[in-house]
């Protein structure tokens, strides 16, 4: 074996060496990236199946292809949801008349937390209040809760919003909006300190770039 092959041969495994070392790094940085990404995606949504403000039977697969505005509360709520309400109708305008998006980029949805008192024609009425393009939902008890749970939303009724005559009761719930990208999937949330322009900035944020993508 010469010199000039015994530095090949050096040379060589040198090259492999830092060449599998890189390997080693770019995959643990992958995995790190793939562990950070699925810790910061709370699991926020799912299946439902509801009916919508016109009596008709939905189900969170007629709105796939759209980035859905999902906002939980009730027609009775005395002011904070009618507070919310009209940030959302504030956003929705602006994505409208600014930037053009349709509800066939993205609906507002609205789904009661008072089945009991809240009827199709009473949600029906509710939203046209606050905007022509929002869509209201409605379902049972269990149905609504079944819902909340996937959305990792609190609410509690009292147990005359359920079982008694009474009418007169508030509901408490937690103050959200969620936004779920075309394929149903929780994206971001929104609380009351989030401004209308806030929000927009958000959802403008993420429409761009899942067309940039396209």
């Amino acid at each position: 074996m010469t010199w000039a092959s015994i530095g090949f041969f050096l040379l060589s495994g040198g090259a492999l060496y830092a060449y599998f070392e890189y390997e080693k790094r770019k995959l643990a940085e992958r995995r790190e990236a793939a562990k950070n990404e699925g810790a910061g995606k709370p699991l926020v949504g799912g299946p439902f199946s509801l009916v919508d403000h016109d009596g008709r039977p939905v189900t969170d697969l007629d709105y796939r292809g759209k980035f859905m505005l999902v906002y939980f509360g009730y027609t009775f709520c005395p002011d904070v949801c009618p507070e919310e309400l009209e940030k959302m109708a504030e956003v929705t305008d602006t994505l409208t008349n600014k930037y053009g998006y349709s509800q066939e980029t993205i609906v507002p949805i609205f789904i009661s937390c008072d089945p009991k008192r809240d009827s199709i024609a009473a949600i029906k009425e509710y939203v046209r209040d606050f905007h022509p393009k929002f869509v209201g939902l409605i379902g049972t008890h269990a149905q609504i809760k079944r819902v909340a749970k996937t959305y990792r939303l609190y609410f509690s009724a009292p147990p005359k919003a359920v079982d008694d005559d009474e009418a007169d009761y508030l509901v408490d719930h937690s103050i959200f909006f969620y936004l779920m990208d075309p394929e149903g999937r929780y994206v971001a949330h929104f609380g009351r300190t989030d401004t209308s322009e806030e929000v927009t900035a958000r959802i403008i944020q993420q429409i761009e770039a899942r067309e940039a993508k396209k």
